[in-house]
């Protein structure tokens, strides 16, 4: 059906209005975040590396999340990514042991949200990528410690470490994972210019 003008003159279709690509690009933005949370999870849970340190993981995890974080335009991209990861680790094959898990993950990713719009400059500077980083994945001892003052559920990093250094070794693998997910984000924009 052809639509006419007020001069009588045929209206041009344009490919947006048959197209909704706004839509599909956030569409595929959620499933990327999502994907990125759920991956998180797989190497956290499935990469067994002998570092007997906590939060180790904080490196491929933080990576993973601030790439997801860095490249979205939602508001809520880090705690889209948190809410997968929670979700992912509800699957019986993942192993998970700590029934808290899920709710620590959420609260990370909101923290990244919320570092995020707290340090709007961090996109320019490392060493607030690497803060972003280091203070949202020690949010895990933090849950943690409340976790255990509240219920007394037994985290074997407190009893192996004590209370401090937990808060120590997540922070620094979290500006790990962090600074790797910026340098990988700063090669990709190089390659691309």
């Amino acid at each position: 059906m052809n639509t006419k003008n007020a001069n009588g003159g045929l209206l041009q279709r344009t490919l947006s209005k048959a197209f909704p690509t706004e839509r599909t690009a956030i569409v595929a933005e959620l499933l990327l975040l999502t994907l990125l949370g759920a991956f998180a999870i797989i190497l956290r849970t499935k990469l067994r590396v002998p570092v007997n340190m906590p939060g180790h993981h904080g490196v491929e995890v933080m990576a993973l999340l601030i790439i997801g974080r860095y490249v979205s335009g939602i508001s809520v991209a880090s705690s889209i990514s948190g809410l997968a990861a929670a979700l992912i680790m509800f699957f019986p094959f993942m192993g998970i042991k700590d029934p808290y898990l899920p709710v620590i993950y959420l609260i990370m990713g909101i923290s990244i949200d919320l570092l995020y719009f707290a340090f709007k400059d961090y996109r320019k500077y490392l060493a607030l990528f690497a803060l972003v980083g280091g203070i949202a994945y020690m949010m895990i001892p933090l849950s943690r410690l409340v976790i255990f003052g509240f219920t007394g559920f037994p985290y074997e990093s407190f009893y192996k470490f004590g209370f401090f250094l937990p808060f120590i070794t997540h922070f620094v693998f979290g500006v790990a994972g962090a600074v790797l997910g910026a340098g990988l984000i700063y090669s990709l924009n190089r390659l691309k210019k």
